[in-house]
């Protein structure tokens, strides 16, 4: 396989190599890793990063040995499958919008500042937006989202929710307003654009099986990357032929094609 078209760290191949049962053979992490350009050196460390975090374990010794995802690590994964599940559903009229949007606000004090950071990170994480201070938006309903990231007595204590389909913000008030406004289309674009280098660049005649999973682990790795600045707003709320939609159905029929090769991939397995 010629060099990578992005870089593919090895935390990212060792997430990506685990199975739907939460395990991966090591002699395969490490060759995968090489057609990626990572040394298994790399790799080792990552592991023993990642095993020392309480994310994996290790059975066995080298490459005769295995690693398996904890259960924290696999609910984790569970989230971040539903992410990419709910994009495509999204993409496929599947999930359409109500046209209410949804706000979350919260007042914490310092002396709670974890709790308070833990209700930004996750609002942030599932695309919702400030619109002012302790208070955020979002055309989703994120509840069970939220509670799957944020402690029950931190959501019970601080946050308030509400409904409404009559927003208005400063110098925006149509929904496409808001959300170009709220969630400006050029910085989605633009997170889009490793994966849209990775689809552009076919790999040059046929892929064996380890091959393969490299091309998907970079596929997978532009998906994310893209996935992590999405907010992922309903059609509605873009412009017609919005791209990332595009992108990602490409990646789909790739996806496909690469699975009716070589059956299920560990990657979003």
């Amino acid at each position: 396989m010629t060099a990578p078209l992005i870089p593919v760290s090895a935390r990212t191949l060792i997430e990506g190599s685990f199975d739907a049962s939460g395990q991966a053979q090591l002699s395969a992490v490490y060759d995968v890793g090489l057609a990626l350009g990572l040394p298994e050196q790399t790799v080792r460390l990552a592991l023993r990063r990642m095993q020392a975090a309480g994310e994996l374990t290790q059975v066995g010794r080298g490459r005769a040995g295995r690693i398996e995802l904890t259960p924290r690590a696999r609910a984790r994964t569970r989230r971040e499958n539903a992410l990419v599940e709910f994009a495509f559903a999204q993409d496929a009229g599947e999930a359409r919008w109500d046209g209410a949007w949804r706000l979350y606000a919260f007042s914490v004090p310092e002396r709670s500042r974890a709790e308070r950071d833990s209700l930004r990170a996750a609002l942030t994480w599932l695309g919702a937006a400030p619109v002012v201070a302790g208070m955020y938006v979002s055309p989703h309903e994120l509840g069970e989202e939220l509670a799957g990231v944020v402690a029950p007595t931190t959501i019970e204590r601080w946050l308030v929710r509400g409904t409404t389909v009559d927003l208005a913000i400063p110098g925006a008030s149509t929904p496409q307003q808001i959300a170009e406004t709220l969630w400006p289309a050029e910085t989605t674009l633009a997170a889009y654009a490793p994966l849209a280098t990775v689809l552009a660049t076919l790999p040059a005649g046929s892929l064996d099986e380890v091959s393969s999973t490299a091309r998907a682990l970079q596929l997978a790795e532009g998906l994310d990357r893209a996935l992590a600045v999405d907010p992922l707003l309903p059609g509605e709320l873009r412009p017609a032929g919005w791209e990332p939609r595009r992108l990602r159905e490409a990646f789909a029929a790739e996806w496909a094609a690469l699975e009716h090769t070589w059956g299920a991939l560990p990657v979003f397995s």
